[in-house]
């Protein structure tokens, strides 16, 4: 996983993968379930996933997504990853985990959650892009002792007792906020913000809560094609027409926003060697990213971009005539009430904002700051601070219908059309060296984990209550 990544697993909902049996064993009811859509997806047919899907779905699961939404699911993962073999499959806090490899080489990891019927059929998929390299130095996660019929005191006291190895042993600092029906109903705090005074963190520290803030981009993107001022099919070379390579310039905003751009990450060898107080802001960004040669011919494949959402954060500053920051500051900042959000400059963080450290050689090992190796500020790419109460207003201003209208929300979550407050499920996570954060939600329960410490640990908190509220 690369150092300094701002962004290293990309979180799927509503999509889940079972883990596979050992070849000696026949499988379960689970593994087939999970096995008969890995091999719809390996075929890259739009028709066989469809038909396995409708057999080992469950209808809440089925409901999340048109079957259009699933036939672009299997375009990415088909362009991405071509023909999948399965590696292994285990048992994983409750659901079913499948590592998985493409023809070329590159893996992923498919995680699926299954309902409480006889049948078990499936969910929920996780999907983490990328492989999953740092697990298996992560400290193993038991389900949570909890359910979603706990009055709030019991949640509480499990939740603190179920995290207590994690705290105890240095592993976890953050804040866990589980919400039901948009208000907080267990929000607990653990470990030091600050590691050289100490300072504790405590409800309200913000943090840098990384590629969540990709979600705050596309927000603002929303708003503008809302308001008329942009389209997904406008382009980089009508937005951008100084745009420095011409390469790039055919990209159209869906395919920024779909990581189909081909525009280079900031995360080369260059900006290694470049002083960090440079990137100060999503334009400083921008003149570093526009430079770099293209990845590949916009819209002929997938890739993980962050160097697409700095481009969508300079779109969003030239159309607007507003700085990229200060656009979301008042279209989505403060319409969310996100008091403590901001995209803070960390040579002069506000007080109560968490530092960000990681284990200098691995689990056990001495933390050490790794703020020198992040830019100054965040982007449109991710880097922004929030709490995580102000994450759940975020999600709770979304669905509310508070940012955007109907149609764009929809577009945001990734749902359907509603009236009233948008169900549609949102997961979001991000992570870099130092920091790691989560937020998946249904519209009923919201699991929030903003963390100071590095991945997957922190993920994987939020990722294992959510599955034990949905059972």
């Amino acid at each position: 996983m690369q150092a300094n990544r701002i962004a290293c697993l990309l979180i799927v909902i509503a999509l889940a993968v079972p883990v596979l049996a050992s070849a000696a064993a026949a499988p379960t009811q689970r593994e087939a379930r999970a096995t008969a859509i890995i091999v719809a997806l390996s075929t890259g047919d739009p028709a066989a996933y469809e038909r396995a899907a409708q057999a080992n779905f469950a209808p809440a699961m089925l409901a999340r997504r048109t079957p259009q939404q699933r036939a672009e699911f299997v375009a990415t993962m088909h362009d991405d990853f071509g023909a999948l073999t399965i590696v292994k499959m285990a048992p994983d806090a409750g659901a079913l985990r499948a590592d998985v490899r493409g023809k070329a080489g590159k893996t992923a990891v498919l995680v699926f959650s299954f309902d409480a019927t006889p049948a078990n059929l499936i969910q929920g998929i996780e999907v983490r892009a990328g492989g999953d390299d740092d697990a298996a130095n992560a400290p193993a996660i038991p389900p949570p002792p909890i359910t979603s019929a706990m009055p709030q005191a019991a949640m509480s006291r499990a939740l603190d007792a179920w995290l207590a190895p994690f705290v105890d042993r240095d592993d976890f600092a953050g804040v866990v906020l589980i919400a039901r029906d948009g208000a907080p109903f267990v929000v607990r705090a653990y470990g030091p913000a600050n590691r050289e005074r100490p300072i504790a963190n405590t409800e309200d520290t913000a943090f840098n809560i990384a590629s969540i803030g990709k979600k705050f981009t596309q927000t603002a993107i929303a708003k503008l094609i809302q308001d008329g001022r942009l389209k997904l099919t406008s382009t980089i070379g009508e937005l951008l027409p100084d745009y420095p390579n011409p390469a790039a310039r055919t990209a159209t905003i869906h395919h920024l926003v779909t990581m189909r751009g081909g525009i280079s990450d900031f995360f080369v060898p260059e900006f290694e060697r470049t002083d960090k107080a440079r990137f100060d802001s999503n334009h400083a960004y921008y003149e570093f990213v526009s430079k770099l040669p293209q990845r590949f011919a916009p819209g002929t494949r997938n890739e993980y971009c962050n160097g697409c959402y700095v481009v969508l954060g300079e779109i969003i500053e030239r159309v607007s005539g507003t700085r990229f920051e200060d656009y979301v500051r008042r279209h989505v900042f403060a319409p969310a009430a996100m008091a403590r959000s901001g995209y803070f400059n960390s040579a002069s963080l506000p007080a109560n904002t968490a530092n960000s450290y990681g284990r200098v050689k691995g689990q056990g090992s001495p933390y050490e700051n790794t703020q020198p190796g992040h830019g100054a500020s965040g982007s449109g790419a991710g880097g922004a601070y929030a709490t995580a109460k102000d994450l759940l207003a975020f999600d709770n201003a979304l669905r509310d219908g508070r940012l955007l209208n109907p149609e764009q929300t929809a577009w945001v979550l990734g749902g359907s059309v509603t009236t009233g407050r948008n169900p549609a499920p949102l997961g979001v996570a991000g992570g870099s060296p130092g920091t790691n954060a989560i937020l998946e939600s249904n519209g009923h329960w919201a699991i929030i984990v903003t963390a100071n410490v590095g991945e997957p640990l922190p993920e994987r908190i939020g990722i294992a209550i959510a599955r034990k509220l949905a059972e």
